[in-house]
């Protein structure tokens, strides 16, 4: 999901960051989205509508509560890993992610 989104607008600008997000592949484990990934999604869309905190418009895909998800089954499947969600959108992410919803530039390894 991320992949698409900053693919997208350098696809759209022209950049050659393409090339170096492709790179990023070989650093980075992306993780295909599943079926569960999205019911998920949807539970946690509906969650955030119900309690008045919408993150986007209805008719958007929200991507925020994908990523969400994602990072809700992740961690299920490996407890006490320490999964963070790197974003420049801490915003609506923390409402699912928490404290691990972080600014890509303040995570150190």
């Amino acid at each position: 999901m991320s992949d698409y989104e900053v693919r997208r607008e350098l696809i759209r600008i022209k950049s050659e960051g393409v090339e170096i997000l492709d790179s990023l592949k070989n650093v980075v484990r992306f993780l295909p989205l599943k079926t569960e990934v999205m019911n998920k999604a949807a539970e946690f869309w509906a969650e955030a509508r119900q309690n008045h905190i919408p993150t986007t418009d209805n008719q958007n895909i929200d991507a925020d509560m994908i990523i969400s998800a994602q990072w809700n089954i992740l961690c299920q499947e490996a407890p006490g890993q320490g999964i963070y969600v790197a974003t420049t959108n801490i915003k609506h992410l923390k409402i699912f992610v928490g404290k691990y919803a972080q600014n890509w530039r303040d995570i150190k390894f």
